[in-house]
């Protein structure tokens, strides 16, 4: 089966990751799969549903990525209830970097919106930054983001050719032109309540971390911690004011564990994120940084490049590693700074 009837089944059959068998065509496994859902599949989703979706995916350039493709993001592949075919818009290679989630309420108050921009111009200097492109501080992360000149991802529950809310409309195209919308529902869909927890596990899964800025106890933003916990993902949560409801759901996550975010310094000791004062290269740690700031290499790609010994290159490595300059993904070495 190919992703687009692997996602109008999910969608419209309701079938579920363990039902699906993607080795077989569309036919034969409707034949043998559950006549229930089968029948509501093909009630709900005719061959004239197929080239409506087919049109809109190639109007709007969309990509679609299954569980089982190589370009999958593999912290999404092992995190709990992966989405099993992804539509993507934009840069789909951000999808498997190194990623930190930022959410909050859609009602900030001037502190929950100061301290997500502190946090985030940090971050996205060496992260892409993952939110759900909601009113409030999903929004303000991903635009300290671009502001900043970094890296973003919104992950919607509609179809990726569905701005929703419409006032973030100039948000949506911005993202567009330097990140990427991704979402696991199929081309035209329209927003539903429970779209949106679901929504927030792909956040989860995504991120190395989630932070949560200002949320009340009733919030999406706590949902999402939730699926964070769920897959061994570290929360942050930025402590407030005792006496506002907007504080209420950060100041329960630092009760119940996460770790309190009260200054940069926090996300520099957990990150290993060197301060950019006191940041001091020596003459061979920065010809390795400015060799890998070129391209990403491996180990092997810089002996060459520099004609150094491996022991030599390993060592640069590891204290560049250590000083949050560099890390190691997918066979090589890249900075993050």
């Amino acid at each position: 089966m190919t992703p687009l009837e692997i996602a109008l089944l999910v969608y419209h059959g309701g079938y579920r990751f363990s039902e699906l068998e993607p080795h077989l065509e569309l036919k034969a496994f409707l034949e043998h799969s559950d006549p229930k859902k089968a029948q509501k599949f093909r009630e709900r989703c005719n061959e004239e549903e197929f080239e409506r979706q087919k049109f809109l995916i190639e109007k709007y350039d969309v990509r679609l990525i299954s569980f089982w493709d190589d370009s999958y993001p593999e912290s999404l592949r092992k995190s709990k209830f992966p989405p099993v075919v992804l539509f993507v818009r934009g840069d789909d290679s951000l999808l498997r970097k190194s990623c930190v989630g930022v959410v909050g309420t859609r009602k900030p108050t001037g502190y929950g919106i100061s301290v997500t921009r502190r946090f985030v111009g940090l971050l996205c200097e060496r992260f892409v930054i993952v939110s759900g492109m909601a009113l409030g501080i999903d929004s303000v992360a991903h635009r300290e983001a671009l502001e900043r000149g970094g890296k973003t991802v919104a992950v919607l529950g509609t179809g990726v050719d569905v701005i929703y809310p419409k006032s973030n409309k100039d948000l949506f195209i911005r993202i567009l032109e330097s990140g990427c919308v991704v979402s696991e529902y199929p081309m035209g869909i329209r927003p539903q309540k429970y779209h949106f927890p679901a929504r927030n596990r792909i956040i989860a899964g995504l991120s190395k971390a989630i932070i949560v800025t200002e949320a009340p106890v009733r919030s999406g933003a706590l949902i999402t911690a939730k699926f964070a916990v769920e897959n061994g993902r570290d929360v942050f949560a930025v402590p407030g004011d005792i006496d506002r409801s907007t504080s209420e759901g950060t100041n329960y996550l630092v009760k119940s564990g996460a770790y309190p975010l009260t200054d940069e310094e926090d996300l520099r000791l957990y990150f290993g994120i060197a301060s950019k004062k006191d940041l001091s290269l020596d003459p061979a740690q920065k010809m390795v940084f400015e060799s890998l700031k070129v391209s990403p290499k491996s180990v092997d790609e810089l002996i060459e490049e520099l004609k150094w010994d491996v022991s030599e290159v390993l060592r640069v490595i590891s204290e560049l590693e250590l000083m949050g300059l560099v890390e190691f993904t997918g066979g090589t070495y890249r900075t993050l700074g």
